[in-house]
């Protein structure tokens, strides 16, 4: 085992002895301590990578049974709770994006948008940072940004570009995969976290945020955000021009795919139809966000159409973070069920009552930003924050819709630290250092959460 590994491992077993010895009172109880404590200890192990993701996850949701915090078995139990929407909206959406990237959509997304630039640099970054992350929406972030990155080295290649030195490298290997994050979300089915929410809002506070008001809210912020970051990027690393010889290089790619061919088609349409379902969905019950997604993912292996085959597809579903996902609701309810969280955030956020509430948004995005940092794993935001935050409303007085949409919103946009998984694809390349991925997210950082705070009156235009 790795230093690191073991060091979260001992990390984790010191928080559960804090949670057998600090002492209880009337508000906090030993197994509310134990419901904090297996979570926290989840959350280092995942940072510091002492077991595969899924493992973590599994292991800490049946050691609340161990310590009493949730029963094995029958309602309210580990096995009862498993899963939910959430775990099969993520396998099915991994599907679906597995589809889209065998074809060469992306690469002729990518090829478009290049037209556009006409061979300016910066305005072929910011057209870049926005393809992928109008990729993603539909796409998972990791598959989006492992895409576009080649595509972007390629670039990088054929404009003979140093890695070491390259303001266009640093502009492209930080933008893409910040953006491939920024990106998920646009739509629901952007990223597993964003159904999360959804899930928490109609459980907990019995609001139903349909597919086309999740984008009435989300996509409009997402794609400032995405020009920001692309904007703030080009002025402080300034790219080098690029070469003919390097837009040549990507029509080359190009041309080598061709047209697109049937499977191409197919895989496009069962996408489309899927799309028009959730949009649908807003006004048609039965378009169930996740009933379409395992739909849609069935389509692809149906006779007849069969653009995807079981094996090669199933080895490539990232069944790590799926398993985390339907984890995470496990002791996001060990949390709720001990009123352990309620009470931590009723504690830090106790100063907000009669604050303004432009400012208490700030406040809270602020800390949730800052935690989010330092915690790479998306789903662990909407768990961490989501329950703590709809027992805030009615204190604060703000809408749950408003309040729960500053977790969804800081799990995509990873703009501080590069610890989090998806700049690992690009940082071993050598294009960029840590410090400048803190250059690169500080001043978007800072415009971001002072744009949080019209977040309530901008919910209540949309009506929630």
């Amino acid at each position: 085992m790795k230093n690191k590994g073991l060091i979260g491992v001992i990390a984790a077993v010191m928080i559960m002895l804090a949670a057998s010895v600090i002492p209880v009172n009337e508000n906090v109880t030993r197994a509310g301590l134990y419901a904090m404590g297996i979570f926290l200890a989840a959350i280092i192990m995942w940072i510091c990578d002492s077991m595969p993701m899924c493992v973590t996850a599994l292991l800490a949701i049946f050691i609340l049974s161990v310590f009493g915090v949730l029963p094995l078995s029958g309602n309210g139990s580990v096995y009862y709770l498993f899963g939910g929407s959430a775990f099969f909206f993520a396998v099915a959406t991994f599907v679906v994006s597995i589809a889209l990237e065998n074809t060469c959509v992306p690469l002729k997304i990518c090829s478009g948008m290049t037209k556009l630039a006409k061979g300016n640099s910066k305005m072929l970054v910011i057209i870049l940072l926005l393809a992928t992350g109008i990729t993603s929406s539909v796409m998972s972030n990791l598959s989006t940004c492992i895409i576009y990155m080649n595509l972007g080295l390629a670039l990088l290649h054929a404009n003979k570009c140093d890695s070491g030195k390259s303001g266009l490298g640093k502009c492209l290997m930080i933008g893409i995969p910040c953006c491939a994050g920024i990106g998920g979300l646009i739509t629901p089915a952007g990223t597993p976290g964003n159904i999360l929410i959804m899930q928490l809002l109609s459980e907990n506070a019995n609001i139903n945020v349909s597919f086309a008001q999740w984008i009435l809210l989300m996509a409009p912020l997402a794609i400032i955000s995405i020009i920001l970051v692309g904007v703030w990027a080009t002025f402080i690393f300034r790219p080098e021009a690029i070469s003919q010889e390097a837009m040549d290089e990507l029509k080359t790619r190009l041309n080598e795919h061709g047209k697109l061919n049937a499977k191409e088609w197919k895989t496009m349409l069962v996408i489309a139809a899927m799309l028009v379902c959730w949009i649908l969905g807003t006004w048609v019950k039965a378009f169930d966000v996740t009933l379409v997604a395992v739909c849609g993912m069935a389509l692809m292996f149906l006779p007849g159409i069969n653009v995807l085959e079981w094996k090669d597809t199933s080895n490539r579903i990232n069944w790590n973070l799926a398993f985390t996902i339907g984890s995470v609701g496990v002791l996001v309810a060990g949390l709720n069920v001990t009123g352990i969280m309620n009470y931590i955030v009723t504690q830090i956020f106790s100063g907000l009552t009669g604050m303004n509430i432009m400012l208490a948004f700030m406040i809270i995005s602020l800390v949730v930003c800052l935690i989010r940092a330092f915690i790479p794993t998306a789903p662990a935001i909407a768990a961490l924050f989501g329950a703590p935050l709809l027992a805030l409303a009615p204190v604060l007085g703000a809408s749950p819709v408003a309040l729960l949409f500053i977790p969804a919103f800081w799990a995509c946009t990873p703009t501080l630290l590069w610890i989090e998984p998806i700049f690992l694809f690009s940082y071993g390349y050598g294009y960029y250092k840590p410090q400048d991925v803190l250059k690169f997210g500080s001043v978007p950082t800072a415009i971001l959460i002072a744009i949080m705070a019209f977040l309530p009156a901008y919910v209540g235009m949309i009506g929630l």
